[in-house]
This record gives structure tokens, sequence and C-alpha cells, in this order.
């Protein structure tokens, strides 16, 4: 999974790609709990060859995107469709919702 720079993200965003990003920091307890779910469901998506990705994005890196992102607190997990946020959620997500939220963004 691949981890985006402050950069990349906007260019994703003003994108028609749809796409999920893990907005997360590394001294985040819950975090560090999502992190293998998001990379195992990533990994889940790409072997059946989903439209959707996921990538990660550290809000250390860009304090000022994350808040224009509505981010006000972590883990918060964003799907993307054609530069609109579809979706978020915010802490500890499962798997099955990760996937459906992954889902969601194809209809």
């Amino acid at each position: 999974m691949k981890s985006l720079t402050p950069n990349e993200l906007r260019e994703k965003i003003d994108s028609d790609e749809k796409f999920i990003v893990d907005m997360y920091a590394d001294w985040c307890g819950p975090c560090r709990m999502v992190g293998p779910i998001v990379e195992s469901t990533s990994k889940k998506l790409e072997n059946n060859n989903h439209e959707v990705k996921i990538y990660k994005f550290n809000i250390e890196q860009d304090k000022q995107l994350s808040a224009d992102l509505g981010v006000r607190s972590i883990p918060t997990i964003k799907s993307f469709c054609c530069g609109e946020n579809t979706e978020t959620k915010v802490g500890v997500i499962q798997e099955n919702q990760l996937s459906e939220m992954a889902d969601r963004l194809l209809t």
C-alpha cells in the first residue's frame, strides 16, 4: 500500500480516481491498530482487481491539508470519487466496513 505525499494526495483528489485514504499519525495508538486492517483490506482489493485503491497519508506531513479535509481526530478514513469526499469514518474500522466502503464507491 502506497503512502501519499501531500502533493500526491491533492492530485488524486483533483482526479477522477475513486480511492480511500487512511489519515493517520505514527504516534497514534488507534492508528497503529487500524494499520494492519487497512493493509490487509488493500491487499484483498488488489488481489480481486477491485477498481478502488487504498492509500495512507500521514497527517504530520501537511497539517493544513489535513485540516482542509476536515480531519479533527485520527484515525480518519475518507473515500473520494471525482474530487468529492463521499464518506468519512473516524476511529477504529473493521475490514468488512472498509470493503463495503470501497464497494459503495462503485455504485
